[in-house]
């Protein structure tokens, strides 16, 4: 009876390993959209199409691996900080002193090195 269920080889049978093998395959050309459906993609279907469609070719299957592996890009916000000018107590601003300053450049009376240094001094306050 047992001389019945032996086989003469240790090795399994052809097709069983065709079958491996073709499982194998299978899961190794998918692999981009495995990938891509554990990270959680947001163009998901966009890879598996990739993936099925075009993963034949080396460059489909790569440019799918690429994809699935990139990180999604995720919006980053605008902050926007609109701040009036501030107003000195004596009434002036910056733009006013800085009026006054080209002024006083224009006439000769302060040099340009001197004009340099009250503007950055003005800029630094506001």
């Amino acid at each position: 009876m047992h001389l019945l269920f032996q086989t003469n080889s240790d090795l399994p049978d052809q097709d069983t390993v065709i079958i491996i093998m073709i499982i194998v395959g299978i899961a190794f050309y998918f692999i981009p959209s495995i990938i891509a459906l554990l990270r959680g993609k947001k163009n998901l279907l966009a890879i598996i199409a990739l993936n099925f469609f075009l993963g034949w070719s080396f460059i489909g299957w790569v440019i799918s691996l690429v994809w699935s592996l990139s990180s999604d890009h995720k919006p980053q916000p605008i902050v926007v900080n609109q701040q009036r000018p501030k107003i000195k107590e004596d009434g002036e601003d910056g733009i006013d002193k800085l009026t006054k300053l080209k002024k006083l450049l224009d006439e000769n009376t302060i040099t340009q090195e001197e004009f340099d240094q009250q503007k950055s001094i003005l800029l630094k306050n506001h």
